[in-house]
């Protein structure tokens, strides 16, 4: 696929080549030279030397035969954004089995597409890993994230002027050059994991888990240095530096740039950001009623505030296990599902479809007893169209559509698995959370070749959003057919 096609179709694709493969050199180079006094390990380092420099020279060739690619249409957004995610999920699942972190390719590929989807699913022990590699992992999520905001404000709204959930916020916040609105996004994002940096730092935590649990909190990301994740500091003043930063990192970082340029007037009609903390005070105190841990009252409100910030920001720290009775069960999945802000790092249905949806529900329960009422939707101000309406019912169909699939593949692959633990586990890689439930039960589900390449999948589908993937399918399908086409065509002879 990557020679195939026009002349500029094949510059996009060598483009996002070049821009992975440079990143996968940054990444490396700086977790070989911030590597700190934890377990060492020289097979690493070397691997991570050698992808640095390898990396560099590459990236460089390669931007220098592709230069700057024409972008103006969606298709090619979305060409453009495919192939940076699976060239780098591929690069990256080569450095960690040659590391020899992991054995097998398939486990190299979860790992891999876990870090740039801002995903907290890992089959490694993090107690075991060499700092650099912690580094690493950290770093990947944490570009994952920058990624995530530059589709969202910056390429998609070349080709979809039309897309409220981007376009419209990204024109009306941040400048409308692309050059300057990245600026922007990388000074605010850079900002955040600074303060949420120090605030680890000050509320206790060591420097260098503080920078791994930064690098993985703004990012909603919730890769930890520890396997008990942050129950491992038994810290409330960690939990709670924890609690806000997941909390502001599924905000859209729109608001944040309102909030530094004193914009409150903005902030004050924004709908999207009111639904946001309606249901995380709501799913908060729901928590905190059935909690059952026998802890103080105090205690049980702090850690119900963590496990719903956790939730909707589709961040994935765990402070307790997330064996709960059926009904606490049922109220997270719907928390887990809704997810972030548009415009945020973090994963899920989306706060701004859901308002949408809600809006569209009211309109049409007002036409059933007054059918001649005409009532627009809008969203903090902004008229929602009808074919914007049509997108979204599609997206629906498709959203629950693949966390079924998804569920039925691991239910295949890890028959101990009922059916409430499948959907779990499909739905946390989908929305790029995880870790799912069942992995902090006795159960558990069995990690091979079938539920890493298919939680994959989801991950990346999820992270990209549905249509992309979607859109680079159908090409290669009809490329596919066209080329076979061609080839079993019978030849021309001449008489």
């Amino acid at each position: 696929m990557l020679f195939n096609g026009s002349l500029e179709s094949r510059a996009r694709r060598l483009f996002a080549l070049s821009i992975s493969i440079g990143l996968l050199a940054i990444i490396s180079l700086v977790s070989v030279l911030a590597r700190f006094t934890n377990p060492p390990s020289l097979r690493v380092d070397l691997v991570l030397i050698a992808v640095a420099l390898g990396g560099a020279a590459t990236s460089f060739f390669l931007f220098k035969w592709s230069g700057f690619p024409k972008v103006t249409k969606a298709s090619e957004v979305f060409s453009i954004s495919v192939s940076f995610f699976g060239s780098f999920i591929g690069f990256g699942s080569i450095v960690y089995l040659s590391s020899g972190v992991v054995e097998t390719l398939d486990a190299g590929i979860w790992e891999a597409t876990a870090g740039i989807t801002t995903t907290a699913m890992s089959g490694l022990d993090a107690e075991s890993l060499s700092s650099s590699m912690h580094i690493f992992r950290s770093l990947t999520q944490w570009f994952g994230g920058m990624s995530a905001l530059c589709l969202v404000f910056i390429a998609t709204p070349i080709s979809a002027k039309d897309d409220i959930a981007s376009s419209g916020y990204a024109s009306k916040i941040f400048s409308r050059s692309p050059m300057g609105r990245t600026k922007e996004l990388a000074s605010i994002y850079s900002i955040l994991t600074v303060v949420i940096f120090l605030g680890y730092w000050i509320a206790g935590m060591g420097l260098f888990d503080a920078i791994c649990h930064s690098l993985t909190t703004g990012s909603t990301g919730g890769l930890s240095t520890k396997s008990l994740s942050i129950a491992s500091f038994e810290s409330a003043a960690i939990e709670w530096v924890a609690t806000v930063g997941m909390l502001i990192g599924g905000l859209n970082i729109g608001i944040l740039w309102w909030l530094w340029k004193r914009k409150f007037k903005a902030i004050g009609v924004n709908t999207e950001l009111r639904l946001y903390c309606i249901i995380f005070l709501i799913a908060s105190l729901i928590f905190w009623w059935k909690l059952e841990t026998g802890l103080a009252v105090l205690t049980e409100l702090r850690t119900a505030f963590f496990l719903t910030a956790s939730l909707i920001s589709t961040t994935g720290y765990l402070t307790i296990s997330w064996d709960f009775a059926s009904g606490m069960t049922a109220v997270m999945l719907l928390v887990l599902a809704t997810g972030a802000m548009a415009g945020s790092t973090g994963g899920g249905f989306g706060m701004h479809r859901l308002l949408r949806i809600m809006k569209y529900l009211r309109r049409e329960i007002t036409l059933s007893y007054r059918p001649n009422a005409v009532r627009a939707i809008k969203v903090s101000g902004e008229e929602v169209e009808d074919r914007e309406l049509d997108k979204l019912h599609g997206y629906t169909a498709t959203f629950i559509f693949f966390v079924a699939a998804g569920a039925f593949l691991v239910s295949l692959a890890s028959q101990n698995l009922n059916l409430e633990e499948s959907i779990s586990l499909s739905l946390s890689a989908f929305v790029t959370s995880g870790p799912s439930f069942i992995e902090q039960s006795s159960v558990g589900f069995e990690q091979n070749a079938v539920t890493h390449i298919a939680l994959s999948c989801l991950m990346l589908i999820g992270r990209l959003s549905i249509f992309p993937i979607a859109y680079v399918v159908l090409f290669s399908v009809q490329n596919f057919r066209s080329n076979l086409r061609g080839f079993t065509r019978d030849p021309v002879v001449d008489s």
